[in-house]
């Protein structure tokens, strides 16, 4: 076991059948925060991405940043600066400037209950679970931000996700998903990573669209090109001023990646096939099947 791994992780948060990483807000009162992100009063013109764990949301946020504001310049804070589950004090919302783009792990059921009602507008990525599998493996062993999971090997990680038992990280990709996809509206524009990775310039314009931006062709092409991983993590370590984000959302011995790296390797697609056999594979296949049974959904596993 990493010795210093282990010392910096604590214990995860627990609450509504989620394990959550333990953001200093939620270990002061995580239904506190969950209330007040609830209670949250958006603006008209925000956008809120929602994402299961290591599914490109630092991807398709700067991507929408770029959209909205028409131009190919990086944000100088990183997304987050607007994470809503993790800022210490979630009041810098307010004094942000618009349009903002909000971004968040938690479930349909935790987001600003105004923003609902008012059909505001979301983005939510979907990647394919066997892919969000390998990059979840890598990324809590080299964080250790669920104490233990350093210890755990491919086979446990599959075998997480392929269980209806309580308390898995952010409640379960299956039940996760699921639960967006009953509400399936207008004002939810679904991106599928792998076609975002395979037709960015399609996929783009589509976003561009729901945002209801103007926008060239030119515009697109530049975006995409200023949005590939290589050049996300140059801004990362170039361009992105973390003070904000380190001072009100990590905790003093944190090590944690989660919040503003494009991290391991999210950028990739069908990253599966390496680590999972034939077995795991098929058993990942038929539960797969088994869970979204009568769901109008479709991943790209190949």
């Amino acid at each position: 076991m990493d010795s210093k791994t282990t010392t910096n992780s604590l214990p995860e948060v627990l609450f509504d059948g989620m394990a959550i990483p333990p953001f200093p807000p939620l270990r002061v009162s995580v239904r506190q925060r969950f209330e007040d992100i609830r209670g949250l009063c958006t603006r008209p013109d925000d956008v809120i991405i929602t994402t299961y764990l290591k599914s490109g949301s630092h991807w398709v946020w700067e991507i929408i940043c770029m959209l909205l504001q028409g131009t190919t310049s990086f944000v100088k804070e990183g997304k987050g600066s607007q994470f809503l589950e993790a800022l210490d004090d979630l009041n810098l919302i307010n004094k942000m400037t618009s349009p903002r783009t909000l971004n968040t792990h938690l479930p349909y059921r935790w987001l600003p209950r105004k923003h609902l009602e008012n059909d505001g507008k979301i983005v939510h990525v979907v990647r394919n679970p066997k892919d969000v599998a390998v990059s979840m493996f890598f990324h809590f062993k080299e964080t250790g931000e669920f104490v233990g999971s350093e210890m755990l090997d491919f086979d446990d990680r599959v075998n997480g996700m392929l269980s209806n038992a309580p308390n898995q990280p952010y409640g379960g990709w299956f039940t996760y998903e699921k639960d967006f996809m009953k509400r399936s509206k207008s004002n939810i524009h679904f991106v599928h990573f792998e076609r975002l990775k395979r037709y960015p310039l399609e996929e783009i314009k589509r976003l561009a669209d729901f945002l209801r931006v103007s926008y060239s062709d030119q515009l697109i092409f530049h975006i995409a090109e200023k949005c590939n991983f290589t050049s996300l993590k140059e801004a990362d370590d170039t361009t992105k001023d973390t003070t904000m984000c380190k001072k009100n959302v990590h905790g003093p011995n944190s090590k944690s990646i989660f919040l503003d790296g494009i991290a391991d390797i999210v950028g990739t697609i069908e990253n599966w096939k390496e680590y999972f056999t034939v077995s795991q594979s098929e058993r990942f296949d038929d539960y797969f099947c088994e869970q979204m049974q009568g769901c109008d959904f479709k991943i790209e596993f190949e």
